[in-house]
């Protein structure tokens, strides 16, 4: 409870317990106002404590908080309980957003998600600088400015990328490259590979009679053949392309959602593509307002889904274009 609160509510109290002097001509005291101060106090006492009162956690800069978030610091790092928080690790230039509950923990040598699902953001960092690190159970996530989700399971995880570029440092030394729409699942699958041929050298020829001896040639140096260990970078399934399609539409960044949109409907089987082209003709319909473009994708999306399951909503986006009446 704040101190003066408390200073208020203990007056309230010896008042009411122990009169003065003059205590005969003042009016008695209402022991149900008392009970209500109480009431406020103990309210004002939870407010102060599930609110965070310090601008930084586990060496992390709050930089905003929602009203209900219930935060606290253990031997795992700060946890995240309940509520939205964004928080900075200012030195490396690193925001995390937390997407529901949360365990993350400042390093020496990065920022490591220790459990739960969080969108990064990385202020460009500049020509020669190193780059900003993001540790996870499978290695560490290198990025030099971008925008990405990662989600830890303890024992593996996926990235996604969402802008810029980055690189997934495994624990072994070996580093993966992830393009713009790609997720990175870890640990990272590698397929078996087969052995390698041993070459057989011939039988040296016996030496002629009366030929000197020759001269034994000192071995050379063994030539081993280098090979990439062979990595797997998913494209991402439909759950988190419509995922990422929300973050983008939340930010009205409606053209790069469409990009976005157009460029996953090649990644996915048919059995999905017909919900990711409803989506993309949707965005153009109502979001980006593109009547020459929205009424073409219609015409290929019905082309390609007849009596699809979004046959309804297509000819009422349709006639709220007035495809029709274009189209002839």
């Amino acid at each position: 409870m704040p101190p003066a609160v408390r200073a208020r509510v203990g007056a309230r109290l010896r008042d009411a317990r122990e009169p003065g002097p003059t205590a005969w001509h003042r009016r008695p005291v209402s022991w149900g106002l008392a009970a209500s101060a109480v009431a406020v106090a103990v309210a004002l006492m939870v407010f102060f404590m599930r609110t965070p009162s310090a601008r930084s956690v586990g060496g992390l800069e709050v930089a905003h908080a929602s009203a209900d978030l219930l935060v606290r610091e253990d031997s795992e790092g700060v946890v995240i309980q309940g509520g939205e928080v964004a928080l900075m690790d200012t030195a490396r230039g690193i925001t995390l957003r937390n997407h529901g509950p949360l365990v993350v923990r400042r390093e020496s040598t990065g920022v490591r998600l220790v459990r739960g699902r969080a969108e990064f953001s990385v202020s460009h960092r500049p020509r020669g600088a190193l780059p900003a690190v993001v540790l996870v159970s499978g290695g560490a996530i290198e990025v030099m400015g971008t925008r990405f989700t990662v989600e830890e399971r303890g024992e593996g995880g996926t990235v996604t990328l969402h802008e810029g570029a980055i690189a997934f440092r495994q624990s072994g030394g070996e580093v993966v490259p992830v393009q713009v729409g790609q997720t990175l699942a870890w640990p990272v699958v590698k397929p078996d590979e087969p052995a390698l041929p041993v070459p057989v050298s011939p039988a040296p020829a016996p030496p002629e009679a009366g030929s000197p001896p020759a001269l034994a040639t000192p071995p050379g140096p063994k030539v081993v053949p280098s090979r990439v260990p062979p990595t797997v970078v998913r494209a991402p399934n439909v759950e988190e392309v419509l995922r990422e399609l929300e973050v983008l539409r939340g930010r009205h960044e409606f053209e790069q959602a469409a990009r976005y949109l157009k460029e996953s409907m090649r990644k996915q089987p048919a059995a999905t593509r017909e919900r990711l082209s409803f989506e993309l003709g949707s965005l153009l319909t109502y979001q980006l307002k593109d009547a020459q473009r929205a009424c073409a994708h219609w015409a290929r999306h019905e082309e390609q889904f007849r009596r699809g399951r979004y046959a309804e909503a297509v000819q009422r986006a349709r006639g709220t274009l007035s495809c029709e009446g274009r189209e002839r």
